[in-house]
Protein backbone atom coordinates (compact mmCIF):
# COMPACT_ATOMS: atom_id res chain seq x y z
CA UNK A 1 0.00 0.00 0.00
CA UNK A 2 1.37 3.44 -0.91
CA UNK A 3 0.77 6.75 0.82
CA UNK A 4 -0.63 9.70 -1.09
CA UNK A 5 2.19 11.63 -2.70
CA UNK A 6 2.27 15.35 -1.88
CA UNK A 7 4.80 18.13 -1.80
CA UNK A 8 6.42 18.62 1.58
CA UNK A 9 4.88 22.07 1.88
CA UNK A 10 1.43 20.51 1.54
CA UNK A 11 2.04 17.64 3.94
CA UNK A 12 0.42 17.93 7.37
CA UNK A 13 1.68 16.02 10.39
CA UNK A 14 -0.20 15.34 13.60
CA UNK A 15 1.88 14.68 16.70
CA UNK A 16 -0.39 12.56 18.91
CA UNK A 17 0.51 12.54 22.62
CA UNK A 18 -1.42 9.93 24.57
CA UNK A 19 -1.29 10.71 28.28
CA UNK A 20 -2.59 9.25 31.51
CA UNK A 21 -1.61 10.41 35.00
CA UNK A 22 1.37 12.22 33.42
CA UNK A 23 1.42 15.51 35.36
CA UNK A 24 5.06 14.94 36.33
CA UNK A 25 6.21 14.64 32.74
CA UNK A 26 3.82 16.37 30.32
CA UNK A 27 5.42 19.83 30.50
CA UNK A 28 8.87 18.31 29.89
CA UNK A 29 7.59 16.32 26.91
CA UNK A 30 6.13 19.46 25.32
CA UNK A 31 9.29 21.46 26.01
CA UNK A 32 11.49 18.81 24.38
CA UNK A 33 9.55 18.80 21.11
CA UNK A 34 11.63 20.37 18.29
CA UNK A 35 11.31 24.15 18.18
CA UNK A 36 10.70 24.02 14.43
CA UNK A 37 7.27 22.41 14.81
CA UNK A 38 5.77 25.07 17.09
CA UNK A 39 3.39 27.47 15.34
CA UNK A 40 4.28 25.70 12.10
CA UNK A 41 1.23 25.22 9.88
CA UNK A 42 2.49 21.79 8.79
CA UNK A 43 2.38 20.45 12.34
CA UNK A 44 -0.29 20.14 14.96
CA UNK A 45 0.13 18.65 18.43
CA UNK A 46 -2.86 16.81 19.88
CA UNK A 47 -2.58 15.85 23.54
CA UNK A 48 -5.35 13.55 24.77
CA UNK A 49 -5.59 13.07 28.53
CA UNK A 50 -7.34 9.75 29.13
CA UNK A 51 -9.52 10.79 32.07
CA UNK A 52 -6.58 11.24 34.46
CA UNK A 53 -7.28 11.94 38.11
CA UNK A 54 -4.30 14.31 38.26
CA UNK A 55 -3.61 17.64 36.53
CA UNK A 56 -2.19 16.37 33.23
CA UNK A 57 -4.67 18.25 31.00
CA UNK A 58 -4.49 21.40 33.12
CA UNK A 59 -0.69 21.50 32.99
CA UNK A 60 -0.64 20.91 29.22
CA UNK A 61 -3.11 23.78 28.76
CA UNK A 62 -1.06 26.02 31.03
CA UNK A 63 2.09 25.21 29.03
CA UNK A 64 0.29 26.12 25.80
CA UNK A 65 -0.68 29.53 27.16
CA UNK A 66 2.72 30.28 28.66
CA UNK A 67 4.53 29.44 25.42
CA UNK A 68 1.87 30.92 23.11
CA UNK A 69 1.71 27.67 21.20
CA UNK A 70 -1.18 28.09 18.77
CA UNK A 71 -0.90 24.64 17.14
CA UNK A 72 -1.55 22.46 20.17
CA UNK A 73 -4.96 21.05 21.10
CA UNK A 74 -5.56 19.52 24.52
CA UNK A 75 -8.47 17.11 24.98
CA UNK A 76 -9.56 15.19 28.06
CA UNK A 77 -11.75 12.08 27.92
CA UNK A 78 -14.67 12.00 30.30
CA UNK A 79 -14.25 8.23 30.68
CA UNK A 80 -11.03 6.27 30.52
CA UNK A 81 -10.64 4.67 27.08
CA UNK A 82 -7.47 2.69 27.71
CA UNK A 83 -4.14 2.99 25.91
CA UNK A 84 -5.56 1.61 22.65
CA UNK A 85 -8.83 3.51 22.90
CA UNK A 86 -6.95 6.79 23.33
CA UNK A 87 -4.98 6.11 20.15
CA UNK A 88 -8.19 5.38 18.24
CA UNK A 89 -9.46 8.87 19.06
CA UNK A 90 -6.22 10.44 17.84
CA UNK A 91 -6.28 8.52 14.55
CA UNK A 92 -9.94 9.43 14.01
CA UNK A 93 -8.98 13.06 14.57
CA UNK A 94 -6.15 12.77 12.02
CA UNK A 95 -8.50 11.31 9.40
CA UNK A 96 -11.28 13.82 10.02
CA UNK A 97 -8.91 16.81 9.86
CA UNK A 98 -7.05 15.83 6.70
CA UNK A 99 -3.60 15.06 8.05
CA UNK A 100 -1.10 13.01 6.05
CA UNK A 101 0.94 11.46 8.86
CA UNK A 102 0.57 10.79 12.58
CA UNK A 103 3.52 10.45 14.95
CA UNK A 104 2.66 8.73 18.23
CA UNK A 105 4.31 9.92 21.42
CA UNK A 106 3.80 8.97 25.08
CA UNK A 107 3.07 11.63 27.65
CA UNK A 108 5.35 10.09 30.29
CA UNK A 109 8.57 10.97 28.47
CA UNK A 110 9.72 7.38 27.89
CA UNK A 111 10.24 8.09 24.18
CA UNK A 112 12.31 11.01 22.89
CA UNK A 113 10.12 13.93 21.70
CA UNK A 114 13.20 15.41 19.98
CA UNK A 115 12.97 12.92 17.09
CA UNK A 116 9.37 13.71 16.05
CA UNK A 117 10.34 15.96 13.12
CA UNK A 118 12.92 13.44 11.92
CA UNK A 119 10.31 10.67 11.95
CA UNK A 120 7.94 12.78 9.86
CA UNK A 121 10.73 13.64 7.41
CA UNK A 122 11.77 9.99 7.05
CA UNK A 123 8.21 8.85 6.40
CA UNK A 124 7.74 11.55 3.76
CA UNK A 125 10.98 10.72 2.01
CA UNK A 126 10.48 6.96 2.02
CA UNK A 127 6.72 7.06 1.42
CA UNK A 128 6.23 4.58 4.23
CA UNK A 129 2.96 3.52 5.81
CA UNK A 130 4.38 2.60 9.23
CA UNK A 131 7.44 3.82 11.13
CA UNK A 132 8.74 1.84 14.12
CA UNK A 133 11.35 3.20 16.49
CA UNK A 134 13.26 0.10 17.61
CA UNK A 135 14.75 0.17 21.11
CA UNK A 136 16.11 -3.38 21.26
CA UNK A 137 18.40 -3.20 18.23
CA UNK A 138 21.28 -3.37 20.73
CA UNK A 139 21.45 -4.88 24.18
CA UNK A 140 23.93 -2.21 25.31
CA UNK A 141 21.75 0.59 23.92
CA UNK A 142 18.77 -0.74 25.84
CA UNK A 143 20.72 -1.19 29.05
CA UNK A 144 22.37 2.23 28.75
CA UNK A 145 18.88 3.76 28.58
CA UNK A 146 17.82 1.99 31.76
CA UNK A 147 15.75 -0.84 30.28
CA UNK A 148 15.65 -3.66 32.86
CA UNK A 149 17.19 -6.94 31.75
CA UNK A 150 13.94 -8.86 32.20
CA UNK A 151 12.13 -6.38 29.97
CA UNK A 152 14.82 -6.53 27.30
CA UNK A 153 14.86 -10.33 27.13
CA UNK A 154 11.09 -10.58 27.48
CA UNK A 155 10.74 -8.15 24.56
CA UNK A 156 13.23 -10.12 22.42
CA UNK A 157 11.64 -13.50 23.16
CA UNK A 158 8.13 -12.26 22.44
CA UNK A 159 9.32 -10.56 19.23
CA UNK A 160 11.04 -13.80 18.17
CA UNK A 161 7.82 -15.77 18.70
CA UNK A 162 5.83 -13.21 16.71
CA UNK A 163 8.34 -13.23 13.86
CA UNK A 164 8.15 -17.03 13.82
CA UNK A 165 4.35 -16.97 13.58
CA UNK A 166 4.07 -14.14 11.06
CA UNK A 167 7.13 -14.93 8.93
CA UNK A 168 8.42 -11.38 9.39
CA UNK A 169 11.78 -10.17 10.66
CA UNK A 170 11.15 -7.12 12.82
CA UNK A 171 13.56 -5.93 15.49
CA UNK A 172 10.77 -5.01 17.90
CA UNK A 173 6.97 -5.25 17.92
CA UNK A 174 6.46 -3.40 21.20
CA UNK A 175 7.79 0.10 20.72
CA UNK A 176 5.51 3.00 21.55
CA UNK A 177 7.29 5.47 19.26
CA UNK A 178 5.54 5.06 15.93
CA UNK A 179 4.39 6.86 12.85
CA UNK A 180 1.47 6.05 10.53
CA UNK A 181 0.36 7.48 7.22
CA UNK A 182 -3.26 8.58 7.33
CA UNK A 183 -4.18 6.89 4.01
CA UNK A 184 -2.94 3.67 5.61
CA UNK A 185 -5.10 4.27 8.69
CA UNK A 186 -8.11 4.88 6.49
CA UNK A 187 -7.75 1.36 5.11
CA UNK A 188 -7.85 -0.25 8.56
CA UNK A 189 -10.66 -1.24 10.89
CA UNK A 190 -8.55 -0.02 13.83
CA UNK A 191 -11.72 0.91 15.71
CA UNK A 192 -12.28 -2.84 16.18
CA UNK A 193 -8.89 -3.34 17.85
CA UNK A 194 -8.42 -3.76 21.57
CA UNK A 195 -8.48 -0.73 23.87
CA UNK A 196 -5.71 -2.35 25.90
CA UNK A 197 -1.94 -2.20 25.48
CA UNK A 198 -1.79 -4.86 22.75
CA UNK A 199 -3.55 -2.40 20.43
CA UNK A 200 -0.03 -1.68 19.14
CA UNK A 201 0.40 -5.33 18.16
CA UNK A 202 -2.99 -5.54 16.46
CA UNK A 203 -2.48 -2.47 14.30
CA UNK A 204 0.92 -3.81 13.28
CA UNK A 205 -0.65 -7.15 12.34
CA UNK A 206 -3.23 -5.23 10.29
CA UNK A 207 -0.30 -3.56 8.54
CA UNK A 208 1.10 -6.99 7.67
CA UNK A 209 -2.29 -8.13 6.41
CA UNK A 210 -2.62 -5.08 4.18
CA UNK A 211 0.98 -5.41 2.93
CA UNK A 212 1.91 -1.96 4.21
CA UNK A 213 5.39 -0.52 3.79
CA UNK A 214 7.03 -0.70 7.23
CA UNK A 215 10.37 0.86 8.17
CA UNK A 216 12.31 0.44 11.41
CA UNK A 217 14.93 2.80 12.76
CA UNK A 218 17.03 2.56 15.96
CA UNK A 219 16.04 5.00 18.70
CA UNK A 220 17.55 5.89 22.07
CA UNK A 221 16.07 4.32 25.18
CA UNK A 222 15.00 6.14 28.33
CA UNK A 223 13.60 4.54 31.46
CA UNK A 224 13.08 7.04 34.27
CA UNK A 225 10.57 7.46 37.06
CA UNK A 226 7.52 6.94 34.87
CA UNK A 227 4.94 4.44 36.16
CA UNK A 228 4.66 1.22 34.15
CA UNK A 229 1.00 0.24 33.92
CA UNK A 230 1.52 -2.86 31.78
CA UNK A 231 0.98 -6.26 33.39
CA UNK A 232 3.80 -8.15 31.67
CA UNK A 233 2.48 -11.75 31.70
CA UNK A 234 -1.06 -10.65 30.76
CA UNK A 235 0.29 -8.43 27.99
CA UNK A 236 2.50 -11.23 26.60
CA UNK A 237 -0.45 -13.65 26.57
CA UNK A 238 -2.71 -11.11 24.82
CA UNK A 239 0.00 -10.40 22.23
CA UNK A 240 0.50 -14.13 21.58
CA UNK A 241 -3.25 -14.71 21.13
CA UNK A 242 -3.58 -11.70 18.81
CA UNK A 243 -0.65 -12.90 16.68
CA UNK A 244 -2.01 -16.44 16.51
CA UNK A 245 -5.43 -15.05 15.58
CA UNK A 246 -3.83 -13.08 12.74
CA UNK A 247 -2.01 -16.20 11.47
CA UNK A 248 -5.21 -18.26 11.44
CA UNK A 249 -6.98 -15.50 9.53
CA UNK A 250 -4.05 -15.20 7.13
CA UNK A 251 -4.30 -18.93 6.43
CA UNK A 252 -8.05 -18.61 5.77
CA UNK A 253 -8.98 -20.66 8.83
CA UNK A 254 -10.67 -17.89 10.81
CA UNK A 255 -12.33 -14.63 9.86
CA UNK A 256 -12.72 -11.23 11.48
CA UNK A 257 -13.86 -7.83 10.17
CA UNK A 258 -10.77 -6.56 12.03
CA UNK A 259 -8.76 -7.96 9.10
CA UNK A 260 -10.66 -7.08 5.97
CA UNK A 261 -9.25 -5.56 2.82
CA UNK A 262 -11.40 -3.18 0.83
CA UNK A 263 -10.06 -4.83 -2.31
CA UNK A 264 -8.66 -8.34 -2.47
CA UNK A 265 -6.35 -9.51 -5.24
CA UNK A 266 -7.82 -12.87 -6.16
CA UNK A 267 -5.41 -13.54 -9.00
CA UNK A 268 -2.13 -14.24 -7.21
CA UNK A 269 0.59 -16.05 -9.15
CA UNK A 270 1.11 -19.22 -7.13
CA UNK A 271 2.68 -21.24 -9.94
CA UNK A 272 6.17 -20.48 -8.60
CA UNK A 273 5.47 -22.96 -5.78
CA UNK A 274 5.53 -26.60 -6.86
CA UNK A 275 3.16 -27.39 -3.96
CA UNK A 276 0.48 -24.83 -4.87
CA UNK A 277 -2.67 -25.66 -6.82
CA UNK A 278 -1.26 -23.78 -9.82
CA UNK A 279 2.11 -25.50 -9.60
CA UNK A 280 0.49 -28.93 -9.25
CA UNK A 281 -1.87 -28.22 -12.16
CA UNK A 282 1.05 -27.27 -14.43
CA UNK A 283 2.90 -30.44 -13.42
CA UNK A 284 -0.18 -32.57 -14.13
CA UNK A 285 -0.73 -30.81 -17.44
CA UNK A 286 2.86 -31.54 -18.50
CA UNK A 287 2.07 -35.28 -18.50
CA UNK A 288 -0.27 -34.86 -21.47
CA UNK A 289 0.49 -33.66 -25.03
CA UNK A 290 -0.93 -30.15 -25.47
CA UNK A 291 -0.59 -27.36 -28.00
CA UNK A 292 -3.83 -25.42 -27.61
CA UNK A 293 -5.36 -24.64 -24.20
CA UNK A 294 -8.52 -22.88 -23.01
CA UNK A 295 -7.99 -21.09 -19.68
CA UNK A 296 -11.42 -20.58 -18.05
CA UNK A 297 -11.38 -17.98 -15.26
CA UNK A 298 -7.96 -16.90 -16.49
CA UNK A 299 -7.77 -13.63 -14.56
CA UNK A 300 -4.60 -11.67 -15.24
CA UNK A 301 -2.96 -14.59 -17.03
CA UNK A 302 -0.43 -15.62 -14.36
CA UNK A 303 -0.94 -19.34 -15.07
CA UNK A 304 -1.47 -18.79 -18.79
CA UNK A 305 1.93 -17.15 -19.20
CA UNK A 306 3.63 -20.27 -17.84
CA UNK A 307 1.63 -22.47 -20.20
CA UNK A 308 2.69 -20.19 -23.05
CA UNK A 309 6.33 -20.53 -21.99
CA UNK A 310 5.89 -24.29 -22.44
CA UNK A 311 4.98 -23.67 -26.09
CA UNK A 312 1.16 -23.64 -25.87
CA UNK A 313 -1.33 -21.29 -27.47
CA UNK A 314 -3.74 -20.15 -24.75
CA UNK A 315 -7.23 -18.71 -25.20
CA UNK A 316 -8.37 -16.76 -22.15
CA UNK A 317 -11.94 -16.71 -20.81
CA UNK A 318 -13.23 -14.67 -17.87
CA UNK A 319 -16.08 -12.48 -16.65
CA UNK A 320 -13.85 -9.40 -16.56
CA UNK A 321 -11.98 -8.03 -19.56
CA UNK A 322 -8.40 -9.31 -19.31
CA UNK A 323 -7.70 -9.44 -23.05
CA UNK A 324 -4.62 -7.20 -22.68
CA UNK A 325 -3.24 -9.00 -19.61
CA UNK A 326 -1.30 -11.62 -21.56
CA UNK A 327 -0.40 -12.50 -25.18
CA UNK A 328 -3.53 -14.59 -25.66
CA UNK A 329 -4.20 -16.45 -28.88
CA UNK A 330 -7.78 -15.27 -28.27
CA UNK A 331 -9.95 -13.99 -25.46
CA UNK A 332 -13.65 -14.40 -24.60
CA UNK A 333 -15.47 -12.30 -22.02
CA UNK A 334 -18.45 -14.23 -20.67
CA UNK A 335 -20.46 -14.65 -17.47
CA UNK A 336 -19.49 -18.18 -16.45
CA UNK A 337 -22.68 -18.53 -14.40
CA UNK A 338 -25.00 -17.71 -17.30
CA UNK A 339 -23.51 -17.48 -20.77
CA UNK A 340 -23.15 -20.37 -23.18
CA UNK A 341 -19.70 -21.31 -24.45
CA UNK A 342 -19.70 -20.61 -28.18
CA UNK A 343 -16.20 -21.99 -28.83
CA UNK A 344 -15.75 -25.57 -29.99
CA UNK A 345 -14.22 -27.04 -26.85
CA UNK A 346 -13.08 -30.13 -28.72
CA UNK A 347 -10.68 -27.92 -30.69
CA UNK A 348 -8.56 -27.54 -27.53
CA UNK A 349 -6.15 -30.15 -26.22
CA UNK A 350 -6.81 -29.07 -22.64
CA UNK A 351 -9.17 -26.86 -20.65
CA UNK A 352 -7.85 -25.39 -17.41
CA UNK A 353 -10.34 -24.18 -14.77
CA UNK A 354 -8.45 -23.40 -11.56
CA UNK A 355 -10.01 -21.89 -8.41
CA UNK A 356 -13.16 -21.00 -10.35
CA UNK A 357 -16.04 -23.40 -9.75
CA UNK A 358 -16.34 -22.46 -6.06
CA UNK A 359 -17.28 -18.93 -7.15
CA UNK A 360 -20.15 -20.16 -9.33
CA UNK A 361 -23.71 -20.69 -8.18
CA UNK A 362 -24.15 -23.71 -10.49
CA UNK A 363 -20.73 -25.19 -11.32
CA UNK A 364 -22.36 -28.32 -12.75
CA UNK A 365 -23.85 -26.20 -15.53
CA UNK A 366 -20.42 -24.92 -16.52
CA UNK A 367 -19.18 -28.49 -16.83
CA UNK A 368 -22.24 -29.41 -18.88
CA UNK A 369 -21.73 -26.37 -21.16
CA UNK A 370 -18.12 -27.46 -21.76
CA UNK A 371 -19.44 -30.88 -22.84
CA UNK A 372 -22.23 -29.43 -24.95
CA UNK A 373 -19.78 -27.15 -26.78
CA UNK A 374 -17.86 -30.19 -28.11
CA UNK A 375 -18.35 -30.51 -31.85
CA UNK A 376 -15.46 -32.78 -32.80
CA UNK A 377 -14.74 -36.34 -31.79
CA UNK A 378 -11.67 -35.55 -29.67
CA UNK A 379 -12.42 -34.80 -26.03
CA UNK A 380 -10.09 -32.30 -24.32
CA UNK A 381 -8.31 -32.90 -21.04
CA UNK A 382 -10.03 -30.83 -18.32
CA UNK A 383 -8.27 -29.73 -15.11
CA UNK A 384 -10.42 -28.57 -12.21
CA UNK A 385 -9.26 -27.25 -8.84
CA UNK A 386 -11.37 -26.27 -5.83
CA UNK A 387 -11.03 -26.01 -2.00
CA UNK A 388 -11.79 -28.95 0.29
CA UNK A 389 -14.58 -28.01 2.69
CA UNK A 390 -13.78 -31.15 4.72
CA UNK A 391 -10.24 -29.94 5.47
CA UNK A 392 -9.26 -30.81 9.03
CA UNK A 393 -9.29 -27.23 10.36
CA UNK A 394 -12.83 -26.67 9.06
CA UNK A 395 -13.92 -29.90 10.71
CA UNK A 396 -12.35 -28.88 14.00
CA UNK A 397 -13.90 -25.42 13.79
CA UNK A 398 -17.33 -26.97 13.23
CA UNK A 399 -16.74 -29.30 16.18
CA UNK A 400 -16.16 -26.19 18.32
CA UNK A 401 -19.19 -24.43 16.84
CA UNK A 402 -17.36 -22.07 14.44
CA UNK A 403 -18.05 -21.49 10.76
CA UNK A 404 -16.04 -18.42 9.83
CA UNK A 405 -15.81 -16.78 6.42
CA UNK A 406 -12.68 -14.83 5.46
CA UNK A 407 -11.17 -12.71 2.70
CA UNK A 408 -9.35 -15.71 1.30
CA UNK A 409 -8.98 -19.41 1.86
CA UNK A 410 -11.53 -22.19 1.91
CA UNK A 411 -14.32 -20.07 3.39
CA UNK A 412 -13.71 -17.07 1.15
CA UNK A 413 -16.68 -14.71 1.49
CA UNK A 414 -17.08 -14.81 -2.32
CA UNK A 415 -17.39 -18.61 -2.49
CA UNK A 416 -20.82 -19.89 -3.47
CA UNK A 417 -20.32 -23.66 -3.68
CA UNK A 418 -17.90 -25.85 -1.77
CA UNK A 419 -17.13 -29.56 -2.00
CA UNK A 420 -15.62 -32.43 -0.10
CA UNK A 421 -13.51 -34.95 -2.00
CA UNK A 422 -16.48 -37.28 -2.43
CA UNK A 423 -18.95 -34.59 -3.52
CA UNK A 424 -16.39 -33.04 -5.89
CA UNK A 425 -15.72 -36.33 -7.67
CA UNK A 426 -19.42 -37.15 -7.72
CA UNK A 427 -20.24 -33.78 -9.36
CA UNK A 428 -17.55 -34.33 -11.99
CA UNK A 429 -18.79 -37.84 -12.83
CA UNK A 430 -22.47 -36.87 -12.73
CA UNK A 431 -21.72 -34.06 -15.17
CA UNK A 432 -20.49 -36.64 -17.68
CA UNK A 433 -16.74 -36.79 -17.14
CA UNK A 434 -14.32 -39.65 -16.64
CA UNK A 435 -11.85 -38.95 -13.83
CA UNK A 436 -8.24 -39.64 -14.83
CA UNK A 437 -6.29 -38.30 -11.82
CA UNK A 438 -6.91 -36.78 -8.39
CA UNK A 439 -4.39 -34.86 -6.28
CA UNK A 440 -4.67 -33.38 -2.78
CA UNK A 441 -3.03 -29.95 -2.47
CA UNK A 442 -1.53 -28.67 0.82
CA UNK A 443 -2.14 -25.23 2.32
CA UNK A 444 0.16 -22.48 0.97
CA UNK A 445 2.51 -22.43 3.94
CA UNK A 446 5.42 -21.35 1.77
CA UNK A 447 3.46 -18.21 0.82
CA UNK A 448 1.95 -17.51 4.24
CA UNK A 449 5.00 -18.23 6.42
CA UNK A 450 7.89 -18.19 4.01
CA UNK A 451 11.48 -19.18 4.64
CA UNK A 452 12.72 -22.55 5.82
CA UNK A 453 9.78 -23.05 8.20
CA UNK A 454 7.31 -22.47 5.36
CA UNK A 455 9.08 -25.03 3.17
CA UNK A 456 9.08 -27.62 5.94
CA UNK A 457 5.40 -27.06 6.71
CA UNK A 458 4.26 -27.25 3.10
CA UNK A 459 6.30 -30.42 2.43
CA UNK A 460 4.89 -32.09 5.55
CA UNK A 461 1.38 -31.03 4.70
CA UNK A 462 1.87 -32.21 1.12
CA UNK A 463 2.71 -35.71 2.39
CA UNK A 464 -0.42 -35.75 4.58
CA UNK A 465 -2.58 -34.46 1.71
CA UNK A 466 -1.45 -37.38 -0.45
CA UNK A 467 -1.84 -39.87 2.39
CA UNK A 468 -5.39 -38.85 3.40
CA UNK A 469 -6.73 -36.26 0.94
CA UNK A 470 -10.28 -36.22 2.31
CA UNK A 471 -8.96 -34.98 5.65
CA UNK A 472 -5.74 -33.12 4.87
CA UNK A 473 -6.09 -31.73 1.34
CA UNK A 474 -6.50 -27.95 1.49
CA UNK A 475 -7.46 -27.94 -2.20
CA UNK A 476 -8.34 -30.69 -4.68
CA UNK A 477 -7.16 -31.08 -8.27
CA UNK A 478 -8.80 -33.36 -10.80
CA UNK A 479 -7.86 -34.29 -14.36
CA UNK A 480 -10.82 -35.61 -16.34
CA UNK A 481 -12.23 -35.96 -19.85
CA UNK A 482 -15.80 -35.21 -20.92
CA UNK A 483 -17.76 -38.07 -22.44
CA UNK A 484 -19.51 -37.43 -25.80
CA UNK A 485 -22.58 -35.22 -25.53
CA UNK A 486 -26.00 -36.21 -26.85
CA UNK A 487 -25.53 -34.34 -30.14
CA UNK A 488 -22.34 -36.29 -30.82
CA UNK A 489 -23.98 -39.60 -29.92
CA UNK A 490 -26.96 -38.78 -32.13
CA UNK A 491 -24.66 -37.88 -35.00
CA UNK A 492 -22.90 -41.22 -34.70
CA UNK A 493 -26.23 -43.05 -34.53
CA UNK A 494 -27.34 -41.48 -37.85
CA UNK A 495 -24.05 -42.39 -39.48
CA UNK A 496 -24.45 -46.07 -38.52
CA UNK A 497 -28.07 -46.04 -39.80
CA UNK A 498 -26.90 -44.90 -43.25
CA UNK A 499 -24.26 -47.67 -43.37
CA UNK A 500 -26.88 -50.22 -42.34
CA UNK A 501 -29.23 -49.14 -45.15
CA UNK A 502 -26.46 -49.24 -47.74
CA UNK A 503 -25.44 -52.75 -46.65
CA UNK A 504 -29.03 -54.02 -46.97
CA UNK A 505 -29.37 -52.62 -50.50
CA UNK A 506 -26.06 -54.23 -51.54
CA UNK A 507 -27.26 -57.62 -50.24
CA UNK A 508 -30.52 -57.35 -52.18
CA UNK A 509 -28.69 -56.50 -55.43
CA UNK A 510 -26.34 -59.46 -54.96
CA UNK A 511 -29.27 -61.86 -54.47
CA UNK A 512 -30.89 -60.69 -57.74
Amino acid sequence: MKTVSKNQTDTRILVLIVAYEAESHIASVLSRLPAEIWNNSRFQILCIDDASCDSTAELATKWRKEHQAENIVVLKNRNNQGYGGNQKLGYKYAIDHGFNYVVLLHGDGQYAPEVVADIAKTMEEEKSDVYLGARTWSYWNARAGGMPRYKYFGNKILTWVQNLITGKNLIEYHTGLRGYSVPFLQELAFALNSNDFHFDTEILLQAFYNEAKIIERPIPVHYGDEVCRVNGPVYAFQVFLATLHYALIKFGILNSPQYRRKQVDRYIDKAGSAWSSHGQALSMLAKYPTKKILDIGCGNGSVARRMMQAGNLVHGMDRADYHTAAPWSGFSQIDLDRDAITLDTSSFDAIVCLDVIEHLKRPEELLLRIREAQKGETAPLVLLCTPNIAFITVRLALLLGFFNYSDKGILDIDHSRLFSRQSFLRMVRNSGYDVLEFAGIPAPWDFAVGGFLGRVLVATHGFLARLWPSMFAFQMLVACRPRPNLSQIMSNAREFQNIDTMTKKNMEQTAV
